[in-house]
């Protein structure tokens, strides 16, 4: 089975989740290459297989909401570690800057630690879940 990098996805899936970058990633799935075009990434540092946007042999790496990687983390992680905050954290994430806010309530709690590994957790699980959909093994950190 063909392996990925998990730090190479992860990058490529955080890269595709950002509007600003207008950023595309591909797997090689006979080589598990992470290929990525975005704003500020030199073309020519890594080119495209010619064909990568036709073929089947390469699938479109996707973003963090299409693997479950966003706000759905951090009601999660509110409802393991912090379940009487659950409320609160909801009404945050109705209004701007949600994530500065909520990190700092993490900060405040002691649980900055626990909040990077579980969602260290579950990126890998994302990943690991995506890239066993895709025919591909991830290799972890």
């Amino acid at each position: 089975m063909t392996t990925v990098d998990v730090n190479e996805l992860e990058d490529a899936v955080l890269l595709v989740s950002d509007p600003e970058h207008g950023a595309r990633a591909w797997v090689g799935l006979d080589t598990g290459s992470v290929y990525v075009r975005a704003g500020g990434i030199d073309p020519d540092a890594q080119p495209l297989p010619e064909n990568i946007a036709t073929s089947d042999r390469y699938t479109r790496v996707p973003g963090s909401c299409s693997l479950d990687l966003g706000q759905v983390v951090v009601f999660d992680f509110v409802q393991a570690e912090m379940p009487e905050q659950y409320d609160h954290v909801r009404r945050m994430f109705e209004r701007q800057a949600a994530y500065r806010h909520f990190g700092k309530l993490v900060d405040e709690r002691g649980l900055r630690e626990r909040w990077h590994a579980f969602r260290d957790q579950r990126t890998v699980a994302a990943l690991r879940g995506w890239c066993e959909a895709n025919g591909l093994q991830l290799s972890v950190r």
